[in-house]
């Protein structure tokens, strides 16, 4: 069992009024309960218990007894989120497995494809752990007076429900670069230069569905929602270089499997094939993100 020194009961309190004898009393044995059932819950998981202490102190309802207010109070849910805000990977591992997976079935309400849910989910784990634009992580809000599961699931719907509200964009393919490129006198490349679009979004469709799930929520995230390295680099506990090794590993990776899907599916010569090619090098940047949105 985990001691609690009376000077933490100070810093359960901070400035709030002093407590009677019987509550500091009947304080210090709630907070020796909730310490034990935390460490009990979550195994692997620890935090230094005066900072849980205090962290517990700055949400618990004013007002009544304090050992009557913490008895309502998720403070196993809460020890999980502040654990996971300091980045313990076994918190974020158990914040996964028993908040988030949870989430994933809730939006597959809204949409039950995978990359929908995906995306969502992706966009959760940044809405809870990273700072944003100098706003603080959304756990940190996280009061303990509900489930944390149901709490991160509203989060989780918000945004399914936000993303299906988006207005769809999609940037066409420049037909006019294609044509100049390709040279539209030529009959036969003028064939291929319709053909371009449906062979190209089957071909890129392939070659998505062989990333890993890293990479393509990876791309999905730096090219469709347009973060940076650094704030997946938060998200994944890894520094931007490393985000930004991985991402221009995928999108290579990406970029090639296209190509080679495409080769096989328009059939072309080597001289075709090759000016198609460099189309693909000048429209991919342009197109790329469209296409992860769909995909």
């Amino acid at each position: 069992m985990t001691n609690i020194p009376s000077e933490w009961v100070a810093a359960f309190r901070g400035a709030a009024r002093p407590l009677t004898s019987e509550e500091g009393a009947g304080l210090l044995t709630a907070l020796t309960a909730i310490l034990e059932r935390c460490e009990g819950a979550w195994p692997g998981v620890r935090l230094e218990p005066g900072t849980f202490v205090a962290h517990l102190g700055l949400h618990t309802p004013a007002g009544e007894p304090p050992a009557q207010a913490l008895a309502a109070m998720h403070c196993e849910d809460l020890y999980l989120a502040l654990a996971a805000l300091e980045g313990q990977r076994a918190a974020l591992d158990a914040l996964e497995s028993s908040v988030l997976v949870p989430a994933g079935r809730a939006v597959r309400r809204v949409e039950a494809s995978d990359a929908f849910v995906d995306e969502v989910l992706q966009l959760t784990r940044l809405r809870l752990l990273v700072d944003e634009g100098g706003r603080a992580p959304r756990l940190t809000e996280y009061a303990g007076r509900g489930p944390l599961r149901r709490w991160a699931e509203a989060v989780s719907l918000g945004i399914a429900l936000s993303l299906k509200r988006r207005p769809e964009r999609s940037t066409p393919l420049d037909d006019a670069l294609i044509a100049a490129d390709l040279g539209a006198a030529d009959p036969e490349l003028e064939h291929i230069r319709h053909r371009y679009r449906p062979a190209f979004r089957a071909a890129f469709a392939e070659a998505l569905s062989a990333l890993s799930m890293r990479d393509r929520n990876l791309l999905r995230m730096g090219l469709v929602q347009g973060l940076g390295v650094e704030s997946l680099g938060a998200l994944h506990q890894v520094h931007a270089s490393t985000v930004s090794r991985w991402m221009a590993k995928a999108r290579e990776s990406l970029l090639e499997h296209t190509r080679m899907a495409l080769a096989r599916r328009l059939a072309l010569n080597t001289s075709q094939l090759d000016s198609l090619l460099r189309v693909l090098d000048g429209s991919l940047e342009i197109s790329l993100a469209s296409l992860l949105k769909e995909g």
